[in-house]
């Protein structure tokens, strides 16, 4: 499904250099590796953010290195959630819907309740603890069908019971069949989700 193939990428100070991996359909790939390592950039990379000094990406058997972001529909899931301050819940989860109409509000509904966030609809964003929002945004990445979830250390900045509630969620969404590729730097986390980790 997703195949790697010697990315690197330079920056002043920083380099990442010859990384490949390969990920099947329906895996849950944990790429662990401490801070600073260039796992957020991987993945930025991956979702089409950052281009890639040398290195192929190839998804379902096409080449996707200079592909746009909008046409891989990749959901993308950072830590600090990044949800619109000035829309409500409900109308970050619709924000990446191409479809206006009024299968719309059903859709919204069916996401929120996989998540765990009905209740949260009508609020905004500043009103959430971190882990409603956390889900809010998973709700987002979500909302685009995404073939590929790429979380960027989602459960970092939780508290104990928030994290343990997420990583249930998480676990629950990759058994329904999303397929899933997560950063993070706790050893305790990728053995409790991943079903490969990357080191």
């Amino acid at each position: 499904m997703l195949q790697i193939n010697g990315l690197s990428k330079r920056f002043k100070g920083f380099a990442l250099r010859d990384i490949s991996f390969s990920m099947a359909a329906g895996d849950y790939f944990v790429l662990l590796g401490e801070s600073g390592a260039g796992k957020t950039l991987i993945l930025e990379m991956l979702a089409g953010l950052v281009t890639p000094d040398a290195g192929t990406i190839c998804f379902s058997g096409q080449d996707i290195t200079r592909m746009a972001i909008q046409e891989r529909r990749f959901g993308l899931v950072y830590q600090d959630h990044a949800l619109f301050p000035h829309l409500t819940v409900q109308r970050n989860i619709a924000y990446p819907m191409k479809n206006k109409n009024g299968s719309e509000r059903f859709k919204i509904q069916s996401l929120a309740e996989r998540v765990g966030a009905v209740h949260l609809l009508q609020r905004k964003p500043e009103t959430l603890s971190l882990g409603e929002a956390q889900r809010v945004a998973l709700a987002r990445a979500l909302a685009m069908d995404p073939p590929l979830l790429l979380l960027d250390e989602p459960l970092a900045s939780l508290d104990t019971q928030s994290r343990v509630q997420l990583r249930s969620l998480l676990r629950q969404l990759n058994t329904q069949g999303q397929t899933i590729l997560h950063v993070t730097h706790d050893y305790t986390e990728a053995l409790a989700l991943a079903n490969r980790v990357g080191v």
